[in-house]
């Protein structure tokens, strides 16, 4: 028998937050050194590394476990910013040389809101769009200290809204991805849904409206309504695994246990979904600009950093998990 049951929140799809019974004996094959990976400020970053990422960002940004489907539901790539032992999960030099060229003040952390800043928005897979037919996200890095500081500022923000809060920072000091000083700017939650499960999604371009069965969200734009992650639209993945027919594959009676009453905190994750598409949606621009400019200024080549010191990996052991002996079900 199974005691001691363990709930955790993951990223089951790229905006998408669902929990699981954090338990090896119940999972399919949890991959242990992501689970030992689970520290405070922990980031993972996403990718879709073996096919084209299609529409929407490069790369996706969580705070929690991702599902091994979580970019797009078409498999993906998850890469933590801390090894399991703590450490940095870098290319060995990278962070010395990087403090080098640009000064003190250059961690671990800022190199993933870099990431952030400059993939973080479907201008970067548009600008590479030829390239990235050649799967894998490869990213300019500035040797500009001004247009560094420019993307980890940006990167942080949109890390903050990937992640709901819970990694990342917003630029005004917001801990609370809930406060009334975002969402009173974004779309409001105006007609209940009620208790029935919904059966459709209707969106009302004219007068900017999202309704999901009797519920009514207002006003939503037409970018927040089909903002694409691997060209799968947010929205409709969303919506889809909570309908009284939920999507999804069938391999187990399981699958027909479904929630038979809609519950309010998934209207209220509904309006938060909204009201980080919108802020996401109104950084584009600047996310544009600034990989415009990194791409016109000074860049970082493979030769330079390999001459300042920045050791690749040979072999495979190069990139194997540094791990660390834990108690518990997942170390």
């Amino acid at each position: 028998m199974v005691t001691d049951v363990k709930y955790e929140r993951i990223t089951f799809r790229s905006f998408d937050r669902q929990w699981v019974i954090a338990d090896s004996r119940l999972l399919d094959r949890p991959r242990r050194p992501l689970w030992e990976a689970r520290h405070p400020g922990q980031i993972f970053v996403v990718e879709q590394h073996s096919i084209h990422p299609r529409q929407g960002p490069a790369l996706y940004f969580s705070g929690s476990m991702p599902d091994i489907n979580a970019f797009n539901n078409r498999g993906g790539r998850t890469l933590p910013m801390l090894h399991p032992d703590g450490s940095p999960n870098l290319v060995s030099g990278l962070l010395e040389v990087l403090v080098t060229h640009f000064g003190a003040g250059i961690d671990p952390t800022d190199l993933v809101y870099y990431l952030a800043g400059v993939t973080a928005h479907p201008g970067f897979v548009e600008t590479f769009d030829d390239e990235l037919t050649t799967p894998g996200i490869r990213v300019p890095m500035t040797a500009d200290r001004a247009l560094w500081d420019r993307a980890v500022q940006l990167g942080k923000h949109a890390v903050w809204l990937h992640s709901f809060g819970t990694a990342g920072g917003h630029p005004d000091g917001i801990h609370d991805i809930r406060s009334p000083q975002i969402l009173i700017a974004h779309p409001s939650y105006n007609v209940p849904v009620g208790k029935r499960m919904p059966t459709s999604l209707q969106y009302d371009a004219d007068a900017q409206e999202l309704r999901l069965g009797n519920g009514v969200w207002a006003p939503v734009s037409a970018e927040v309504r089909n903002y694409t992650v691997g060209g799968v639209k947010v929205i409709d993945s969303w919506v889809g695994y909570r309908m009284e027919k939920p999507k999804g594959r069938r391999s187990s009676p399981l699958d027909d246990i479904n929630v038979t009453q809609w519950p309010s905190e998934w209207s209220a994750e509904l309006s938060e979904l909204l009201s980080v598409l919108a802020q996401l949606v109104a950084l584009e621009p600047s996310q544009l600009d600034l990989l415009e400019d990194i791409l016109a200024g000074p860049l970082f080549t493979v030769e330079a950093l390999t001459e300042a010191g920045v050791q690749w990996p040979t072999s495979s052991a190069d990139r194997n998990p540094r791990r660390v002996v834990r108690g518990g079900l997942f170390g």
